[in-house]
């Protein structure tokens, strides 16, 4: 499947970047915030109208920090959810309304601009804004696609914008948990018209992290 191949290349490139830049940094003084890479999970809360469409569902999420100075960092983000379909959607398939529902993997892929405060030498608080590549399927099949094509699913592959906020404390040397809340605006119907106007483009997710 075409996602499968984008998110096993990206992820590929993601870690070899990342790994890079943590390998070329020196151990993290105790309470810094610059290279690093963490793991997130927690919930993924769709809210307005795309929560008729979608529960509130699990997310995994990796991320990498690349510092640019003392109060900047670049992440460069993967994000998982898995979807739990509240009800069936209405899809525009050409000339015909079908109905589906939205339980396969699912995501955002992209980067963040984080702006780092320190509260003392092992708290710190972040503010960040991103945007990136985004990306939605349904269970039902496309009419007449090939077996061995990599877009057989209706769905949606569209951009995000992202807006959050976080708070990480470094309860161990050189580790550090936390708390982060993101907010996604993402217009599903942007470069096609699979869903109706009213499916909705809102969500939030909220979770901890860990990070090294």
């Amino acid at each position: 499947m075409r996602i499968v191949k984008i998110i096993h290349t990206t992820l590929v490139v993601f870690l070899f970047v990342v790994g890079r830049s943590i390998s070329q940094a020196s151990l993290p003084e105790e309470g810094s915030l610059g290279a690093h890479i963490s793991l997130s999970v927690g919930a993924y809360v769709p809210i307005s109208n795309l929560k008729k469409a979608i529960n509130t569902s699990s997310y995994l999420s990796i991320t990498g920090g690349i510092k640019l100075n003392d109060k900047w960092r670049l992440d460069p983000s993967l994000t998982l959810f898995f979807p739990q379909s509240n009800e069936r959607v209405f899809i525009m398939a050409g000339d015909s309304v079908v109905k589906g529902r939205i339980n396969s993997l699912s995501g955002h892929l992209g980067a963040f601009i984080n702006r780092v405060e320190r509260i003392d030498s092992r708290t710190f608080i972040e503010a960040r804004v991103g945007t990136g590549f985004s990306f939605l399927q349904t269970d039902t099949m496309k009419p007449d696609v090939p077996e061995d094509s990599d877009d057989n699913f209706y769905g949606s592959e569209t951009i995000f914008l992202s807006a959050g906020l976080g708070i990480t404390v470094f309860a161990f040397e050189h580790s550090y948990i936390g708390l982060m809340m993101n907010y996604y605006f993402t217009p599903y119907n942007l470069f096609s018209q699979n869903f109706n106007s009213s499916f909705g483009n809102q969500a939030m997710s909220i979770g901890v992290t860990y990070g090294l």
